[in-house]
């Protein structure tokens, strides 16, 4: 018996044009071979890509017409993935669960539960799901997608170490996928190993050049490198096929902001927050585009959402210095400033605010081309 998971990729996108352009021709040998049970799961898997899913739904139906009372587990399997692509997880986890029941565990009905628990937000309902099949030795075969699966919840958990850790064992038994190997890139920068990120980038990236995860990682090193009009790019690409990426959207923002292009890198920003509002470096960058245009309430916002999220960042205590120096709130400013350097004695936002204080940055040109060197030497910050 052989199921197919409804992929977990957010990479789906790139083949929906070839599947569109081979559809056509699919549909129309099942005209002249109508019993063809192998060519309509053929016609059914390339709708799917495309996101036909009336056509899907039609080979669908054809194909339960054709079977005895009870469908074969593949094609209610294939019936489960059109639910998942179309955000219909009720009846998804419903016949998941059935075919749990009537035929065992098996690898892909745990990927579908998994990717409908992580995309409601229940990633340790996801590792708990995955774990009989990714904790396992790392020379076991772990299918491509359940690998990325699992990384994915680990890193919505922030359990950065645990995963570089699986990552590594099973790159290191030669088997951890191209896209497995995007998704770690990411949790590598985030853990600030930069030397490690771009190798699995460029290694998920050389394999399969649309990879989301490792297309991030190599813009934010691009952004590192002062090259924002690569990494703009990249990240406008990105966008193109998903919308509501949250890091392309900080990427696109923090790009426009090393270019100083303030007016285009608030809602840039703005955008970022609204699809991933647990990342401190994202709010900070949107405090600095209102900083700058002097929406000083603004700014006041951004590093108070900041703060919700981690009370012991000190670029967020200078940022918060920085405001209360702008707007002639000395005490408050030098509360703030205690606690920064309190935190990190080499706080730069914290310098900057000191620098306001002392009257060192007395005009304009000089705040924003400070302001842009702590933007440049931002790192992807939890």
């Amino acid at each position: 018996m052989i199921f197919s998971s409804m992929t977990t990729s957010p990479t789906a996108t790139e083949a929906i044009a070839p599947a569109s352009s081979r559809l056509p021709r699919l549909l129309a040998f099942l005209d002249t071979d109508p019993d063809n049970l192998l060519l309509r799961a053929d016609a059914f898997e390339t709708a799917l890509q495309a996101g036909a899913f009336d056509i899907a739904r039609a080979q669908l139906d054809a194909a339960h017409a054709t079977m005895p009372a009870v469908p074969s587990p593949e094609w209610l399997m294939r019936e489960a993935n059109l639910e998942i692509a179309q955000f219909r997880f009720e009846h998804a986890e419903a016949l998941l669960l059935s075919m749990q029941n009537a035929f065992g565990h098996h690898p892909a009905i745990s990927q579908n539960l998994g990717f409908i628990a992580l995309h409601r937000g229940q990633a340790e309902a996801c590792l708990d799901l995955l774990a009989e099949w990714a904790e396992v030795s790392p020379a076991s075969p772990v299918p491509p997608s359940l690998q990325a699966l699992w990384l994915r919840a680990l890193h919505h958990l922030g359990q950065l170490e645990r995963a570089l850790d699986w990552a590594r064992r099973r790159q290191a038994s030669g088997g951890l996928q191209p896209e497995a190997q995007g998704v770690a890139s990411l949790l590598a920068l985030d853990a600030n190993e930069t030397v490690l990120a771009k190798s699995w980038a460029e290694q998920a990236l050389a394999a399969q050049p649309m990879l989301h995860e490792a297309m991030l990682t190599h813009a934010t090193l691009l952004l590192g490198e002062r090259n924002s009009a690569a990494a703009k790019d990249i990240a406008l690409g990105i966008l193109a096929h998903h919308p509501h990426s949250g890091r392309a959207w900080s990427t696109l923002g923090l790009a426009q902001m090393l270019d100083m292009n303030l007016l285009s890198a608030r809602p840039s920003l703005e955008q970022a927050v609204r699809w991933m509002p647990g990342h401190v470096g994202t709010w900070h960058g949107l405090a600095w585009a209102c900083f700058l245009t002097k929406d000083y309430a603004g700014a006041q916002h951004a590093f108070e959402e900041a703060l919700a999220r981690n009370h012991n960042f000190s670029e967020t205590h200078g940022g918060l210095a920085a405001i209360a120096a702008a707007t002639g709130q000395r005490a408050a400013a030098e509360e703030h400033l205690r606690r920064a350097f309190g935190l990190d004695e080499r706080c730069m936002t914290a310098q900057y605010a000191r620098a306001m204080l002392d009257g060192v940055l007395g005009d304009e040109k000089a705040i924003h081309a400070l302001a842009r060197k702590i933007m440049r030497q931002a790192g992807p910050a939890q």
